[in-house]
C-alpha cells in the first residue's frame, strides 16, 4: 500500500501537533487532589522538547533523502542544467509563469524547456512527469 501525502510539511506539523496533545494529555497534565485543578509538571514537559526536536529532525532528513533520490532520478535522462531546474520547479508544483519569473525568463522559453524535458523523459504532460520522477 503507497500512501501520497501532498503537502509534507503540513503533515508533519500535524503529526508533532498531535503529538504533543497526546502527551501533554496523558503524562504532563495531572490532577491534583488538593487544590481539585489540573497542574502542569514542568519536568514532564522538558522531557517533552528532545521528542520533538527528534521527530522532526527525522521529517526533515525523510525530506532531504526524497530530495536526493529525485535529483538521481533525474540526472539519467541526460537534461541540460537549466531542463533540470525546471523539472525540479515543475515537481515543486509551480506554475508556468512562476518559474518563468523565478529564472528572470519568458514564458515561451520556459514553454520551450518543458516540451524538450518530455521528449527526453519520454511523457506528454505534467503529471505524467512528476509521477515518473517521483
Amino acid at each position: 500500500m503507497n500512501i501520497k501525502i501532498e503537502n509534507k510539511n503540513l503533515f508533519l506539523f500535524g503529526l508533532i501537533a498531535l503529538i504533543v496533545v497526546s502527551v501533554l494529555t496523558f503524562n504532563v497534565i495531572s490532577f491534583s487532589t488538593y487544590y481539585g485543578i489540573a497542574q502542569v509538571n514542568y519536568i514532564d514537559s522538558l522531557l517533552l522538547v528532545p521528542f520533538l526536536l527528534l521527530t522532526l529532525s527525522f521529517g526533515i532528513f525523510i525530506e532531504q533523502n526524497k530530495r536526493k533520490e529525485t535529483l538521481k532520478s533525474i540526472d539519467k535522462f541526460g537534461l541540460t542544467a537549466r531542463e533540470k531546474e525546471v523539472t525540479q520547479m515543475i515537481l515543486n508544483k509551480m506554475k508556468n509563469q512562476d518559474i518563468a519569473d523565478t529564472m528572470y525568463v519568458e514564458l515561451s522559453t520556459i514553454k520551450t524547456h518543458i516540451n524538450k524535458i518530455y521528449k527526453k523523459v519520454a511523457v506528454k504532460n505534467r503529471k505524467e512527469l512528476i509521477a515518473k520522477l517521483n
